[in-house]
Protein backbone atom coordinates (compact mmCIF):
# COMPACT_ATOMS: atom_id res chain seq x y z
CA UNK A 1 0.00 0.00 0.00
CA UNK A 2 0.87 3.08 -0.88
CA UNK A 3 0.10 6.34 1.18
CA UNK A 4 1.19 10.30 1.34
CA UNK A 5 2.86 10.96 5.01
CA UNK A 6 0.80 14.18 4.61
CA UNK A 7 -2.24 12.07 4.97
CA UNK A 8 -1.06 10.59 8.42
CA UNK A 9 -0.66 13.82 10.06
CA UNK A 10 -3.60 14.75 12.28
CA UNK A 11 -4.81 11.42 12.01
CA UNK A 12 -6.70 9.50 15.17
CA UNK A 13 -4.96 6.85 16.82
CA UNK A 14 -6.84 4.04 18.88
CA UNK A 15 -5.58 0.84 20.53
CA UNK A 16 -7.25 -2.65 20.31
CA UNK A 17 -9.42 -2.22 23.12
CA UNK A 18 -10.94 0.95 21.67
CA UNK A 19 -9.35 3.44 23.39
CA UNK A 20 -8.05 7.04 22.35
CA UNK A 21 -4.30 7.50 22.25
CA UNK A 22 -4.06 10.31 20.54
CA UNK A 23 -3.04 11.99 17.05
CA UNK A 24 -0.20 11.30 14.78
CA UNK A 25 2.07 14.35 14.85
CA UNK A 26 5.40 12.59 13.20
CA UNK A 27 6.39 10.08 11.69
CA UNK A 28 9.74 8.88 11.44
CA UNK A 29 11.42 6.64 8.49
CA UNK A 30 14.28 4.13 8.32
CA UNK A 31 15.51 5.42 4.87
CA UNK A 32 18.01 2.67 4.43
CA UNK A 33 15.12 0.17 4.21
CA UNK A 34 11.90 2.03 3.27
CA UNK A 35 9.53 1.32 5.85
CA UNK A 36 7.97 3.64 8.73
CA UNK A 37 9.48 3.39 11.77
CA UNK A 38 8.13 5.22 14.60
CA UNK A 39 4.44 6.95 14.71
CA UNK A 40 4.81 9.84 17.39
CA UNK A 41 1.62 10.89 18.47
CA UNK A 42 1.01 14.43 20.01
CA UNK A 43 -0.58 14.39 23.63
CA UNK A 44 -0.73 17.60 25.43
CA UNK A 45 2.71 18.99 26.63
CA UNK A 46 4.54 16.07 25.20
CA UNK A 47 5.50 13.32 22.16
CA UNK A 48 5.38 9.57 22.74
CA UNK A 49 6.81 7.02 19.72
CA UNK A 50 4.57 4.12 18.96
CA UNK A 51 6.89 1.31 17.19
CA UNK A 52 5.33 0.91 13.71
CA UNK A 53 5.13 -2.24 13.90
CA UNK A 54 2.38 -1.83 16.48
CA UNK A 55 0.07 -0.68 13.67
CA UNK A 56 -2.27 -2.85 12.36
CA UNK A 57 -4.60 -0.28 10.10
CA UNK A 58 -4.79 3.20 8.75
CA UNK A 59 -7.99 4.45 7.56
CA UNK A 60 -10.03 6.85 8.67
CA UNK A 61 -7.88 6.38 12.03
CA UNK A 62 -4.88 4.42 12.68
CA UNK A 63 -5.49 1.68 14.93
CA UNK A 64 -2.55 0.41 17.20
CA UNK A 65 -1.90 -2.89 19.23
CA UNK A 66 -2.76 -2.34 22.60
CA UNK A 67 -0.20 -3.10 25.32
CA UNK A 68 -0.63 -6.15 27.18
CA UNK A 69 -0.45 -5.33 30.67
Amino acid sequence: MVMRLSKLYGKQIYNTKGNYIGYVDEVLIDIDRGRGKVIALGLPGERVGIPYERVIAIGNIVLVKAREV
